[in-house]
């Protein structure tokens, strides 16, 4: 990102091997994403806005969407090309799961024994499995929320997919394995991005992207956007083919 605003078109291909009858053949599928980064987030911009609140954001944050050209299977393909260049580019970085309610749980006992991942399943969300989980319960008034976080040991796994689509009130954390996530699960989220500039802030204080969904189901422009320090974004995006 050189520039205010750089358009990069890139392509990434999937490759799947299978056999009909006794001959192997290899499919491949060429999909474009698109990426379209800002270089401060505080200015007028089409991919995100964090001052649209009340807040405002007192880091000068970048970020960066993600459109895939195949708006079916946007998300999957999105998430593959992160997990690669996650992989590649930013060793000693984890990926996290976060997952909160957006609305105040009334205080029953059956609510607080579910807590928030037996609510999620009890709904037909799957929660991904993890290296590691905490939770953070949330009390005001006799009424609850939860906010969650779960250190993924693969990307790709579509249980991931599956709840972050599923959820509102979800991100993905891209963050170095040392920044207490703990922390973030203190400070809650609503899944409304101009209402969370805290988590935002902290993620990226702590060199760290934070990820939202962007469009609706049926959008064509719908697909992730990660925000953090342009440095983050750049190691994210370093040597990346789009040619």
């Amino acid at each position: 990102m050189t520039t205010q605003r750089d358009m990069i078109a890139g392509k990434m291909i999937r490759k799947i091997a299978g056999r009909i009858l006794t001959t192997k053949r290899e499919i491949i599928i060429i999909t474009k994403i698109k990426i379209l980064g800002e270089n401060d987030v505080s200015d007028s911009n089409q991919t995100i806005n964090l001052n649209e609140g009340n807040g405002k954001c007192r880091l000068k944050l970048s970020a960066a969407s993600f459109i895939a050209s195949k708006p079916h299977e946007s998300l999957e393909t999105i998430f593959d090309f992160i997990h690669e260049r996650v992989v590649e580019n930013m060793p000693g970085y984890a990926a996290w799961l976060l997952l909160g309610n957006s609305a105040w749980q009334p205080g029953t006992r059956i609510v607080k024994y579910l807590g928030l991942w037996g609510g999620f399943k009890s709904r037909g969300i799957e929660v991904p499995q993890g290296s590691h989980s905490i939770v953070h319960t949330m009390e005001r008034d006799g009424k609850l929320k939860f906010f969650g976080g779960i250190r993924l040991s693969d990307l790709l796994d579509g249980t991931i997919l599956e709840a972050f689509l599923a959820e509102r009130c979800s991100y993905v954390a891209i963050v170095p394995i040392d920044l207490d996530m703990e922390e973030a699960l203190l400070i809650g989220w609503s899944g409304k991005i101009s209402e969370d500039l805290m988590l935002f802030e902290y993620v990226a204080e702590g060199n760290g992207l934070l990820m939202a969904k962007i469009g609706e189901f049926d959008d064509l422009d719908r697909g992730v956007v990660a925000v953090g320090k342009r440095q983050v974004l750049d190691d994210l995006l370093s040597n990346f083919d789009n040619s």
